[in-house]
């Protein structure tokens, strides 16, 4: 439970700065674009698509993943695998402990979450941050795309957002303590499995990405 809550505020709270950063900044580059572009070639029920499309439930799963993968897949591979370098983990296997059970759940559990509702938050600053901006800028009246998004959120896709980042999060802690644990006798290796953990984290999340687009797809025909 300690080593849980301890991946929860490195992964999830220590991230809110800059994840609250890349939101407000992607608000005002994309979310406020948007919905000044499409407004002029499109109906209001369009740009309200779009953005729940591209920046809800794909753009801000994305780069939280990859906020996280930079962030803490790389800090557990460097842990983890140190104390496998230091013989740590052959003291824990000869006090009897279960390694996965005290290292790798929590810190994949940890991931999971942090993943989800960092995601959630990405979403909204981004959301809020490009409409407040319009909203003091240009017209008030923008502020009630605030509602018309929130409206447009059906509980069958939130769902699969949900889902797919809680596998994001629970990829990047599996795939970083596993490169860990393949860290051998050389500290040659930590840098080396840490570049792959980081690699195939971002391979397999884009891979998974597009199928979970295909998924929402058919939910929005």
């Amino acid at each position: 439970m300690r080593t849980l809550v301890n991946q929860l505020i490195f992964s999830g709270v220590d991230a809110l700065p800059v994840i609250s950063l890349l939101g407000i900044a992607s608000g005002l580059a994309i979310t406020a674009q948007v919905i000044l572009t499409i407004q002029l070639i499109g109906e209001r029920t369009e740009v309200i698509d779009i953005l729940t499309r591209v920046v809800v439930y794909e753009l801000s799963a994305l780069l939280t993943a990859i906020v996280l993968i930079g962030r803490s897949g790389s800090a557990i591979t460097v842990d983890l695998g140190n104390m496998k370098l230091n013989r740590e983990l052959e003291g824990l296997e000869m006090l009897g402990m279960n390694l996965n059970r005290f290292l790798v759940t929590p810190r994949v559990v940890g991931t999971a979450i942090a993943q989800m509702i960092l995601s959630i938050y990405f979403a909204f600053f981004s959301i809020a941050s490009g409409v407040l901006f319009l909203a003091y800028t240009e017209n008030p009246g923008y502020l009630n795309y605030l509602t018309d998004i929130a409206n447009a959120l059906h509980p069958k896709d939130l769902s699969l957002y949900l889902i797919k980042n809680l596998m994001f999060g629970a990829l990047i802690g599996s795939i970083a303590s596993y490169h860990a644990l393949q860290v051998q006798q050389s500290r040659t290796e930590l840098p080396q499995q840490t570049q792959r953990a980081i690699v195939n984290s971002l391979s397999i999340i884009f891979v998974l990405n597009a199928l979970f687009i295909l998924a929402m797809q058919t939910s929005f025909l």
